[in-house]
């Protein structure tokens, strides 16, 4: 029976790697065209040049393709299993005293350690190749007026300063929600300015109707000054400025840590900050939680081919429904930042456990 088992692991194995490559490259491919296609009006009507685009599609391919991984995962597996469903070769093997759970372990090990890869691409090579896309998007639109700049982004300025703009007005080139940090070295906590509104020019910031906040060693508020107006001279140009421009997803969950320990010290709220840096783990591990779920719905079909491809398009989209509300309720502290980032997968955990306990009673 080990023998036969492992005969099974391989010919499952030559069957899941064969669906799992097509659907990334598909994936892939389909995802970078329309992305190309999002670029057709540089290329046309700004005559942006063309390797400037084919850097930019390139910087965009590591991103794309480990979005990818977890359907490509899913759809590899409940195609696989769904030959051996179609060929009674499930029941043959349960009635030889094989589990659900001995079958499904191949699949298991391969979404772990594909969950696992995903995890280290995100965080040692997707941030780098997201900043470096972006910034030529922001080059190519500074050239054109006001910079590309994002709602709840971050930018590094000189001598240890840090701005973040929680909103943007693009056509009176204001921003809003302004929070400036400057760091000094003989001080554990900054000196934190906010201001409701204010606008850039000749290398000044111009912030306007907001308070100056200075804290002692022990993180208290020591010092308070509100302000009608205050001018701070950041001594760079405006491209280099908005170069330093970060999104969380151009961070590193170690990047990002770092901006919500400051930002916490500070007094702030914090809480669509930590949703990020806690999705930032729990995605890549959709891969392990779609095969959890996925397997065992396989093993009770008989329909075949077509049941992996319609359960592959249910589970995906009620996956990202759940995980877009979520999300949504704990950026707005409705929910607690990490089962926010969490709850889809513990809830498609659970249903798949249950489903492969519910098949072998």
């Amino acid at each position: 029976m080990l023998f036969k088992l492992r005969l099974v692991d391989r010919y499952l194995g030559k069957e899941f790697l064969k669906p799992f490559i097509f659907s990334i490259f598909t994936l892939t491919v389909l995802m970078i065209s329309s992305y190309l296609f999002e670029l057709t009006d540089l290329i046309l009507v700004k005559q942006v040049p063309l390797n400037k685009v084919l850097k930019l599609l390139l910087y965009k391919i590591p991103g794309v393709m480990v979005q990818s991984f977890a359907i490509s995962i899913l759809f590899a597996t409940l195609l696989s299993l769904s030959q051996l469903v179609k060929k009674n070769e499930v029941i043959a093997f349960r009635m030889g005293g094989v589990s659900l759970q001995r079958l499904l372990l191949p699949f298991l090990i391969v979404a772990l350690v594909v969950s696992i890869s995903t995890f280290f691409i995100n965080e040692q090579l997707v941030p780098w190749t997201n900043h470096r896309a972006e910034n030529i998007v922001r080059r190519i639109i500074l050239k054109q007026g006001l910079p590309d700049l994002k709602e709840g982004s971050f930018f590094k300025g000189l001598d240890k300063r840090y701005f973040y703009i929680g909103k943007i007005d693009e056509q009176e080139d204001k921003f809003y929600e302004i929070m400036l940090y400057e760091l000094a070295k003989d001080k554990k906590f900054p000196r934190l300015i906010t201001a409701k509104m204010g606008y850039f020019k000749d290398k000044v910031w111009h912030l306007v109707d907001g308070l100056v906040n200075k804290f002692n060693q022990q993180g208290e508020l020591i010092y308070q000054s509100a302000f009608k107006e205050l001018k701070i001279n950041v001594n760079q140009k405006l491209e280099n400025f908005y170069g330093q421009q970060k999104t969380t997803s151009e961070m590193s969950r170690e990047e990002l840590l770092k901006d919500i320990k400051l930002f916490k010290e500070s007094g702030l709220d914090v809480s669509s900050l930590l949703v990020d840096y806690h999705l930032k783990l729990a995605k890549p591990f959709a891969c392990f939680i779609f095969v959890l779920i996925g397997a065992p719905l396989t093993v009770r079909s008989k329909q075949g081919r077509i049941f992996g491809v319609i359960a592959s398009i249910v589970i995906v989209f009620l996956y990202y429904v759940i995980l877009s509300f979520s999300r949504s309720l704990g950026r707005n502290g409705l929910l607690n930042p990490l089962l926010a980032a969490w709850l889809p997968n513990l809830i498609f955990s659970v249903i798949g456990i249950y489903l492969i306990i519910k098949e072998e009673l």
